[in-house]
């Protein structure tokens, strides 16, 4: 059994650093296996939250370099279903992301997924994770619109959630002081 620990801790460490290498560069902050959500600076949080060309190809170079696919630039080679993968686990990084800087603000509590490696979370998206797929945080009790979150029929609380993105990235790129 502590063969396979090791192997697994091995296989994380070279897939980091496949990963890693294009935020390494960018962002010249260390990075590992055991690098979480919660580990990463809010300089590198406020660049990845963002959306549009640069987060984006941050995230497929990520993916696709601990998947052994290669880097960003070569997603629009890929094959259509490996594509897909790619954009779905990227979809998913970049929830955690935002919910990450919501809850650097103070907007929503803690998540299970703070806590798991970058490597874990983008390798099991879609298997080990494909139950936080579609699940949110809670509201901080402590948020404005908390009532409107707590009165909300169940089903409708992640989109209370959801909509909150858009001003939660305004508000952590004032808060990082790159807006």
């Amino acid at each position: 059994m502590a063969e396979i620990l090791e192997l697994e801790k091995h296989r994380r460490k070279l897939a980091a650093k496949k990963g890693f290498l294009a935020w390494a560069r960018r962002f010249a902050e260390p990075f590992g296996g055991e690098t979480c959500l919660k580990d990463l600076s809010d300089k590198t949080l406020e660049v990845l939250i963002r959306g549009g060309e640069e987060s984006t190809m941050l995230l497929y170079d990520f993916i696709m370099g601990i998947k052994g696919l290669g880097g960003g630039p070569r997603f629009h080679h890929l094959e259509n279903n490996a594509k897909m993968a790619v954009m779905d686990v990227t979809l998913f990084l970049l929830d955690q992301l935002r919910f990450q800087a919501m809850h650097r603000l103070g907007w929503i509590d803690d998540y299970p997924t703070f806590h798991i490696p970058l490597v874990e979370l983008a390798d099991g998206a879609s298997t080990r994770f494909a139950t936080l797929r579609g699940s949110v945080p809670q509201l901080f009790s402590g948020h404005p619109l908390y009532e409107e979150y707590k009165n909300a029929f169940e089903g409708d609380r992640s989109s209370v959630v959801r909509k909150l993105i858009p001003a939660a990235i305004v508000a952590f790129q004032d808060k990082t002081g790159n807006r």
